[in-house]
């Protein structure tokens, strides 16, 4: 494929639509915890053009001990940087628990089913949606990539269905139609095994207006449950993703 979406002026396209500033700092931390556990904190946007997931794919194979906790406060990101952390925590000798802390949405959710136990807040919320990509190009650079964000989206829903309840064909549509749920709705498909109750102190602050939809009819009580730092006018005038991730 002679087109690449990860060019300088796609970066700087998707760091403006984002409102970020390119180069920052790494989207993770390492929490000092017990010799036989480890404790990472995903708190921010995941790869490019923000920051190198590879180092973070590096990180967890060279964790030593039988526990990893993923704690998760995420918009998402680049869906193959995140699908290397997904493998990379998949492929672990230890015990991996991930959790969403108040938000795991778009290429984060698929970090959040790494998990062998996955828990959520009850004031957390997860989001699924197609892959979706900022480029330019001449109608045949658009069709190839069409035929690869296909390709994403069906490796999207085989890892959502391996890691819930939900049918391939429900999954799907859970994509085309961007789906926002809470933790118990999460729970309910069987995305999460366990909803943890109590206030986290995680706040999703993130500029969500990319996206095309928000929470359902209960958005604002649960974004006061989470504190999630949403705009309603920037909901209303989201353009559609310049094209989807899951």
């Amino acid at each position: 494929m002679k087109l690449s979406y990860r060019n300088e002026a796609n970066a700087r396209a998707t760091a403006a639509a984002l409102g970020r500033p390119l180069e920052q700092a790494k989207c993770f931390s390492v929490k000092a915890a017990a010799s036989d556990e480890n404790e990472i904190l995903l708190y921010d946007y995941i790869g490019f053009p923000f920051n190198d997931a590879g180092e973070l794919v590096k990180t967890i194979s060279d964790m030593r001990g039988k526990r990893i906790t993923v704690r998760i406060n995420s918009p998402g990101g680049d869906i193959f940087d995140a699908v290397s952390v997904f493998n990379a925590l998949s492929a672990h000798d230890a015990k991996v628990t991930t959790r969403a802390e108040a938000l795991a949405a778009s290429a984060a959710s698929i970090i959040l089913m790494a998990g062998k136990e996955v828990q959520a807040y009850e004031s957390a919320m997860i989001m699924l949606h197609e892959p979706w990509v900022l480029i330019a190009g001449n109608r045949f650079d658009m069709i190839e990539m069409a035929d690869l964000l296909e390709k994403i989206s069906g490796i999207m829903v085989d890892i959502y269905w391996k890691h819930s309840t939900v049918t391939k064909k429900e999954l799907q549509d859970m994509l085309k139609n961007e789906t926002w749920m809470t933790a118990a709705e999460a729970k309910k498909k069987g995305f999460v095994n366990t909803v943890l109750e109590g206030k986290t102190t995680a706040k999703a602050s993130f500029d969500m207006s990319i996206f095309g939809k928000g929470p359902a009819a209960s958005f604002e009580e649960v974004a006061d449950q989470a504190s999630l730092v949403l705009s309603l006018m920037q909901l209303k005038q989201a353009f559609d993703p310049y094209t989807k991730t899951n």
